[in-house]
């Protein structure tokens, strides 16, 4: 979840140096299928590093390699620098050393998570790798916990760059073999490591490690040194399919800048395509692959989809000029426009859904209004449908706690905080709370209440179309505080919308990581998409029949 952009940018900085790269997903992992074969372990996640190595050479025309990997990528690195295709190099990003202890870690994190997004422990996933709604797949966790790279030979001398953990003790222990063996060693710290993976919310891409790897890339001696052969095959298109599902790699808008799935029925067609939107930190494949599972599951319904990246997540790179988190930010709805437009080109045909979750279900909800082409729209967990902050508030007592932090104020130094988004906020929080105190004889001009009745003109213009709307919440979601201040505690207000449905999905969290939710919310978006199947397919036939009667 955390490295997707870090690998996006990193293989842009090696293309500014003329360097080619391939970054791939194993069988059973973000959007790759084939999950059956990872029954055999760790070894088919090492055929595959091999295939496209092979793969690699063939489209860019290269004929020198590089492995590199981070954690048991870089494991898999190590352990293939003496198998064919060799590499001249190896790129070791905190490898894991020890399976077992890298096991026990994981177990640990993922109960930490799931102690901060409050998931009572009997709807836990404690099956050995799992960790935020992602499951390893059983035989590649028992081969890794045989898994030990401090008791590794290697023959071969290839460069070696490693940026081993601050604080992890074997990390030492395999570079000193490494240099010992013979290896050409570069190693440095990995700087950042921990603010790289510890949640994709609030990630740092980790530049000095980046700056690092590409010097180290450069300084490699067969770097520029040959010249590269003629590809051996055209570039393809890539696309996987099962026996019920096709799923090929788009990109699409200005500079075919957003990257996505197109996942396609290949036999019926029920004549809707959704689209399924990111949070803005979530790349496209969503929590605990939740989007996958989506898109699939309705796939083998008859219902097409779309899943994408936004600018600045995952895949799609940045546009200059906007902010550099895109978290509630209006300028989504521009890439969700973009998404409806390839649609409209690609020739899906049919109707289209919309489906987003939190910041999602906001930009979901607001591109719904500012295009009418939107069929119907499922929104999940909103926080809100009006947003006036920038970026993700903080209560008061927050900021002024973080104020007073020392890493606060270095972030600050350093540029890596919006004072000016953190300005407005603060400003809004005192607003509201100034507003609060005002006897009830002002109370309509209360921020609150002025928001509220925007939030119903925008309803009314969705109801007015007929456009199906459901919304969910997981019960408890700090998302229904602002939801019953616009409707009500219960949602009384909502019975002057008919085109709008509430669902209440028990035991889950904000991010419907267990396992039940999500397969609630698929069932939801089957019955939502095939619905509206329907009634395309009813008034078509009601138009054919009058068109008939008329001649």
């Amino acid at each position: 979840m955390c490295t997707r952009r870090f690998y996006r940018i990193l293989a842009e900085r090696l293309s500014g140096i003329g360097v080619a790269s391939l970054r791939f997903d194993y069988s059973g992992t973000v959007n790759s299928l084939d999950e059956t074969a990872c029954e055999r372990g760790l070894s088919v996640w090492q055929e595959q590093v091999a295939t496209a190595a092979e793969t690699l050479k063939g489209l860019s025309g290269a004929r020198s390699l590089v492995f590199l990997g981070q954690g048991i990528g870089a494991s898999l690195a190590l352990l293939l620098a003496d198998q064919a295709p060799k590499p001249d190099a190896v790129a070791l990003l905190a490898p894991v050393l020890k399976g077992r202890a890298y096991l026990r870690e994981l177990s640990l994190y993922s109960r930490l998570i799931d102690d901060g997004l409050g998931i009572r422990p009997e709807l836990r996933d404690n099956a050995a790798g799992s960790i935020a709604g992602l499951r390893m797949p059983r035989a590649v966790a028992d081969d890794l916990r045989r898994l030990d790279l401090t008791q590794l030979e290697i023959d071969a001398k290839p460069n070696v760059f490693f940026a081993d953990r601050p604080g992890l003790e074997s990390d030492p222990t395999l570079r000193n073999q490494l240099e010992a063996s013979g290896c050409r060693l570069r190693a440095m710290a990995f700087s950042g490591y921990d603010a790289l993976v510890s949640n994709p919310l609030n990630q740092e891409i980790p530049d000095t490690v980046i700056g690092e790897l590409i010097d180290w890339v450069e300084s490699l001696p067969h770097y520029r040194s040959e010249r590269m052969l003629p590809r051996t095959r055209p570039m393809p298109v890539a696309s996987v399919r099962s026996r019920s599902i096709r799923e090929t790699s788009v990109r699409f808008g200005p500079d075919a800048r957003l990257y996505g799935i197109l996942c396609e029925p290949i036999e019926t067609f029920a004549g809707v395509t959704a689209v399924i939107l990111t949070t803005a930190y979530d790349h496209a494949a969503g929590w605990g692959r939740s989007s996958v599972e989506l898109a699939r599951e309705l796939a083998m319904a008859g219902v097409a989809s779309l899943r994408f990246d936004s600018a600045g997540v995952g895949d799609s790179p940045p546009v200059s000029g906007r902010r550099k988190q895109v978290l509630y930010d209006e300028a989504q709805v521009g890439d969700v426009a973009l998404a409806r437009d390839f649609l409209d080109a690609h020739g899906t045909g049919g109707r289209a859904i919309l489906i987003g979750r939190c910041s999602g279900a906001y930009v979901a909800f607001r591109s719904v209004l500012a295009d009418p082409r939107w069929e119907s729209c499922i929104l999940v967990n909103p926080v809100a449908f009006r947003w006036r902050f920038r970026g993700l508030p903080k209560t008061l007592k927050s900021y002024l706690k973080n104020a007073l932090d020392p890493e606060s104020l270095r972030r600050l130094w350093a540029g890596d905080l919006d004072l000016g988004a953190v300005t407005r906020n603060i400003s809004m929080r005192l607003v509201d709370r100034m507003a609060g105190r005002l006897s009830s004889v002002f109370a309509p001009a209360k921020p609150l209440t002025q928001l509220t009745r925007q939030v119903h003109r925008d309803f009314q213009v969705l109801a007015d179309r007929q456009m199906p709307l459901a919304i969910v919440y997981t019960e408890g979601d700090e998302g229904q505080e602002m939801f019953r201040v616009n409707f009500g505690d219960a949602g009384e207000k909502l019975s002057a919308y008919p085109n709008v449905r509430l669902h209440l999905f028990p035991d889950a969290d904000h991010n419907l990581t267990p396992l039940p939710s999500r397969e609630r919310l698929i069932e939801l978006a089957k019955d939502e998409a095939l619905a509206l199947g329907a009634s395309s397919h009813k008034n078509a036939s009601h138009g054919a029949e009058a068109l008939r009667q008329s001649i």
